[in-house]
């Protein structure tokens, strides 16, 4: 049909050179004209969701615009539509599918196709004519071990990797099933499991697809040595630190996967790539290596909030994942706060210094130091003061560790008790879970952090001061794709042994409202008031009934339900509740403020940007806004 197509054009252009035999022929009749069409699709039933399928599928329907040269391109079009729908209707499990493709009534199929195109009016008429079938279902089916003897294969069950007999038998189902076999037999300890082959019959007579699986299991092989490659300035001692198994362990594809992600945390490779070994060494081990490809080392950046309430917040650091060549990470940051929506002596700055040094005993063991000075302006104190830690973490597995450490505050706070002088010291402790899937934009698991820390003053009628928090947040996927995610937060906290709300530091006080708390609510409004009472304390800040002074105990709870729209685009409504409270237990009798507003979201390949809108809607003060938004990047936990 093709070689016809050709004929004919070659004896158009012969008559044409035979009209004029003197003289070039004209350009208009030199071209070959395009063969425009209009594509349209009929199912035999009706069924919208065939119809989709071979209209997404059609390469006629996605290069209508793009008209063909000539007759043959577009029986060569109608013809490829043939195998491709043909082919997605078999993925749904229809194998007794037939299209037909005609243009201008004839099909594509007949050596008459071309001269039919080249005859029809413009636009051509093309018809993709399916006719769908019945969706066949599964049979009789067989995992065949290839192994001598072996038992593993054997005990499968073909129900549990998602071969059920009677079930409707797209291909997707037999391909996913060989992957969840592998995965069955890797996890058993079997690293060299394979599908060797498939026999896939589809019997018409009963629409029913019969299946049989080779599969061959391979020998049980515990972990080999392991090396790793592509490393120059970083010391790949410190990489062998962070393998979570030993020679010698059982094989587990998990391990291999919890590997890769203890590597990623150094923070200083650009590509991670885990190699297994194809075939087992001369000691029955499975070898690995770990191949990486180092990062730029030193980094800078910037930052910029805003919320109506709390003004805008500018911030910069600079820092280098590689110090001495053990992946020791320091970083350095400053930054102001309170912009432009308070005047300059209320702005907010701080400088900030974080050092971190993996494997300082075991290769799960990191230290952790931090030093700060800030200067804080919030309308409840005025605090002048810096901050020392160190610290100690310890990954028990891949997501819990713990740390414990010694810390030490001197501050100069002015609230509305007066001017004080403190200075702390500690002993933190804390344990953090983390199993969801992501930092920035979760759509499953859970996080919990849980810390208490006793301090002592040497500056203060009070000497003694512990502080216990927490807060637990889940995230639930409803779909696969993650389009629709219910995510919620609770948080507490309480201190214990200070007689009064003076003996405390400003700074180590609960407070609730703002944009990283209670949405809606001013910055620290949900917390306790202060009551003038004169005489005032020298040199105190004015005391005014809006003035919040924090409290000795917290809760917090959010609700969010995270709704894509597009790949790019969601929306999130949002329920914030919470207080805090002057007792060092919650008293449930005072206020809980509650706020509620809707997000939009523009998910992007770094993370989430936020905006969100809130109102109060129980327990506004005259201090809280009637609306409030915030703009930062992430979600809000």
């Amino acid at each position: 049909m093709l070689a016809a197509g050709i004929l004919a054009c070659t004896l158009d252009h012969g008559a044409l050179a035979q009209a004029a035999p003197s003289g070039p022929p004209p350009a208009a009749a030199a071209a070959v004209p395009g063969i425009p069409y209009v594509t349209t699709f009929a199912v035999d039933g009706g069924d919208a969701d065939v119809e989709k399928i071979a209209s997404e599928t059609s390469s006629l329907k996605s290069l209508e615009k793009e008209v063909p040269p000539g007759p043959p391109g577009l029986v060569g079009r109608g013809k490829a539509d043939i195998e491709r729908i043909a082919a997605a209707l078999t993925a749904t499990g229809r194998y007794a599918a037939l299209v037909e493709v005609t243009i201008a009534g004839v099909s594509v199929a007949s050596e008459s196709a071309a001269d039919a195109a080249q005859r029809a009016r413009r636009p051509a008429q093309v018809v993709v004519r399916v006719h769908p079938g019945p969706v066949f279902t599964l049979g009789n089916v067989r995992i065949q071990s290839l192994d001598a003897g072996s038992s593993q294969v054997a005990s499968i069950d073909p129900a549990k990797v998602g071969l059920v007999p009677g079930q409707p038998a797209p291909s997707s189902v037999v391909f996913a099933a060989e992957s969840r076999i592998v995965d069955k037999l890797r996890n058993e300890g079997y690293p060299f499991a394979a599908v060797k082959g498939r026999d896939v019959v589809a019997d018409h007579s009963r629409n029913q697809l019969d299946v049989t699986i080779r599969v061959e299991a391979g020998v049980r092989a515990p972990f080999g040595d392991v090396t790793v490659t592509g490393t120059r300035e970083v010391d790949p001692k410190v990489v062998l630190g962070r393998v979570p198994f030993k020679p010698g362990d059982r094989y587990s594809p998990k391990k291999v996967a919890e590997l890769r992600d203890e590597v990623n945390k150094l923070d200083v490779f650009g590509s991670i790539r885990i190699r297994e070994a194809t075939a087992p060494d001369a000691y029955g081990r499975v070898p690995i290596t770990i191949e990486v490809e180092e990062k730029k080392f030193r980094y800078v950046g910037a930052s910029a909030l805003y919320d109506s309430i709390d003004g805008a917040s500018l911030g910069a650091y600079w820092g280098h994942r590689n110090l001495f060549g053990g992946a020791e990470k320091l970083r350095i940051d400053a930054g102001v706060s309170r912009l432009i929506s308070n005047s300059p002596q209320d702005y907010e700055y701080s400088l900030k210094a974080h050092f971190e040094k993996p494997g300082v005993w075991t290769g799960f063991d990191d230290l952790l130091v931090d030093v700060e000075a800030l200067r804080e302006r919030p309308d409840a104190y005025d605090r002048d003061g810096i901050r020392a830690a160190a610290a100690i973490r310890r990954r028990l597995t891949s997501e819990l560790s713990i740390q414990g450490g010694v810390e030490a505050e001197g501050s100069t706070i002015r609230d509305t008790f007066g001017e004080k002088d403190f200075l702390l010291v500690g002993l933190p402790v804390s344990a953090t879970f983390d199993n969801t899937d992501s930092k920035l934009d979760p759509s499953r698991g859970v996080r919990a952090t849980l810390s208490a820390a006793p301090y002592y003053n040497f500056q203060g009628e009070s000497k003694s001061l512990n502080i216990f928090k927490g807060q637990v947040s889940s995230y639930l996927s409803f779909d696969e794709a993650h389009r629709f995610i219910l995510a919620g937060k609770i948080g507490f906290g309480s201190m214990v042994g200070p007689k009064t709300l003076a003996d405390v530091p400003a700074n180590r006080r609960f407070f609730a409202g703002g944009g990283g708390s209670i949405r809606g609510f001013a910055y620290q409004s949900a917390s306790p008031f202060c009551t003038p009472i004169n005489p005032r304390p020298k040199r105190a800040l004015a005391c005014k009934d809006d003035t919040p002074i924090g409290g000795r105990s917290l809760i917090e709870t959010s609700l969010e339900a995270r709704v894509k729209i597009t790949d790019t685009i969601g929306i999130v409504p949002f329920v914030d509740a919470g207080a805090a409270f002057d007792k060092s237990i919650p008293d449930f009798k005072e206020d809980i403020r509650v706020g509620a507003g809707i997000g939009l979201r523009y998910y992007t390949a770094i993370g989430p940007i936020r905006a969100d809108i809130a109102t109060p809607v129980m327990g506004r003060s005259k201090n809280d806004p009637r609306v409030a938004f915030y703009i930062s990047i992430g979600q809000a936990f």
